[in-house]
């Protein structure tokens, strides 16, 4: 048995919560540290995941069917 989704969707909601703050909110720079492109690709994944989660724990409303 894997993880429960409702799990799975607050991680990867957290990870685009987080790489929001670090683009937007953030003025720190580090020595050889590209913040907001880390933070772009930390809100990229956590999308891409969310859709993945979405996709794989979603029903068809239509019929009531799991996919």
């Amino acid at each position: 048995m894997g993880p429960e989704p409702g799990l799975l969707a607050v991680g990867t909601i957290a990870s685009i919560g987080l790489g929001a703050i670090l683009v937007f909110a953030v003025d720190w720079q580090g020595e050889g540290a590209d913040r907001p492109l880390a933070g772009l690709i930390m809100m990229a994944v956590g999308s891409l995941a969310l859709v993945a989660v979405t996709h794989m724990y979603g029903h068809d409303s239509r019929s009531g069917k799991t996919p």
